[in-house]
């Protein structure tokens, strides 16, 4: 009976794992500065699988995309600067979409002004990134979409007059969160742990 009530079930066995994980064996036990910079970049890793956007504002159109090289659709949100003149001063106006979710690795908050159209293996993103215009509200989010990682997601999204919303995955992008669980980084691409600070308490 003793036997039996110490012996760890497979799912008790994974939750310990984590645990330790979290707690500093996949990271170095230095401190929760580093703990914390753990969490964030298995936050990140995350985002790089699937990202999710809602849009509310002006805009119409439809695309589905499997890398840049089967994309078919047209998608436009928010008339940019230089197409709205304002009738009574001449000055140009904008009524760009308010966006929320993720792009890439990060994401927040966001106004945005865009047009895009999407052939197989093309896209005017290619032509001219600033077709793209953002304005962030919070987070991190790139000015004109040049960091957005559309080239290698699958993905959908769709926009009828007030609302639109956007779903994409990153399949490959899944080996690289699993291996940060055990403290491997394949892409590179984790984000740093700041020291600064613990090295400054050391030496003082």
């Amino acid at each position: 009976m003793l036997s039996r009530s110490r012996t760890f079930r497979p799912g008790a066995r994974w939750a310990v794992l984590l645990l330790l994980c979290v707690s500093g064996g996949c990271v170095s036990s230095a401190g929760p500065r580093d703990a914390l910079g753990w969490l964030e970049a298995r936050g990140a890793d995350a985002m790089d699988v699937i990202g999710v956007r809602v849009a509310l504002g002006p805009g119409l159109g439809v695309h589905a995309r499997a890398t840049r090289y089967m994309a078919l659709g047209a998608m436009w949100r928010g008339p940019t600067e230089r197409e709205l003149p304002h009738p009574k001063d001449g000055q140009l106006r904008s009524v760009p979409c308010f966006f929320f979710g993720t792009i890439g690795r990060y994401g927040g908050a966001w106004f945005e002004s865009s047009s895009e159209y999407m052939l197989p293996g093309w896209s005017t993103r290619d032509a001219d990134p600033l077709l793209i215009e953002r304005e962030v509200i919070a987070g991190y989010v790139t000015p004109h979409g040049e960091a957005d990682s559309w080239e290698q997601s699958f993905g959908v999204g769709a926009h009828l007059l007030l609302a639109g919303a956007e779903v994409e995955v990153r399949p490959w992008e899944v080996l690289d969160f699993v291996a940060g669980l055990i403290g491997y980084d394949p892409s590179s691409d984790d984000v740093p742990v700041d020291t600064s600070s613990r090295s400054a308490d050391e030496d003082s």
